[in-house]
């Protein structure tokens, strides 16, 4: 007996065409046996230092949480690009997340990046 693995599909879009993008690849996951695909964004960045965002936005799925990358059996990461590099947004996320990157939350696990620019 299998059991279902879930792989993160953690995106930010700003005008949809990078959410689309991350759908799509939710789709393909999703039609894979014992496979289901986790979608999560993150919030936008504020120039505000306090936490201005609830943890389930308004629509569209919920902001990512660190807990998400423990579980995920693997990660698919999606990003429009700025200036060559992706969305601040984004990266803020990422760089918050370090005790799980020295800790090796995500050692061992597939990954994969997708962009729209």
């Amino acid at each position: 007996m299998s059991s279902t693995r879930e792989i993160l599909v953690l995106y930010y879009s700003r005008y949809g065409a990078t959410e689309a993008l991350a759908r799509e690849i939710c789709h393909g996951i999703d039609t894979v046996k014992d496979a289901a695909a986790r979608l999560r964004t993150v919030p936008p960045v504020s120039t505000v230092t306090e936490a201005s965002e609830e943890a389930v936005p308004e629509d569209g799925p919920p902001f990512a949480t660190r807990k998400d990358l423990d579980e995920c059996a693997g990660l698919v990461m999606g990003s429009p690009t700025r200036f060559g590099n992706m969305a601040a947004q984004l990266k803020y996320f990422l760089d918050g997340t370090g005790s799980e990157w020295l800790s090796g939350t995500l050692t061992g696990k597939p990954a994969g990046l997708f962009t729209s620019t």
